[in-house]
């Protein structure tokens, strides 16, 4: 064998860009809606991956709204937004002091 292929080295390319979106989720009339607070795009890897940890430390001293129930921080691969192109998203729930991974 010659050279060893890894199997993920077409997942993301170098020049892949990212957009990060912050949202609050918000109860309003029995009906649960999300609000986005803040929407950063055209991101390189190494601009994402700080601004995540940046704003995950951020959002969670942030406190709730009255109606808020959660705040979420989603990772896309695409400006397209579709859950197709989700990198990474994790929500901070009322009352809690930690953040919750989702699986893709």
């Amino acid at each position: 064998m010659v050279g060893q292929t890894n199997l993920f080295d077409d997942v993301l390319k170098t020049e892949e860009r990212f957009v990060i979106v912050v949202q609050s989720l918000e109860e309003k009339q029995g009906q649960l809606l999300k609000r986005t607070l803040r929407e950063y795009s055209s991101l390189t890897h190494e601009q994402m991956e700080n601004l995540y940890q940046h704003l995950k430390d951020l959002y969670l001293d942030v406190p709730f709204e009255e109606n808020q129930s959660a705040f979420a921080i989603t990772i896309y691969t695409n400006q397209d937004y579709a859950a197709d192109y989700i990198y990474a998203h994790i929500k901070r729930h009322r009352g809690q002091k930690e953040w919750t991974h989702t699986a893709k």
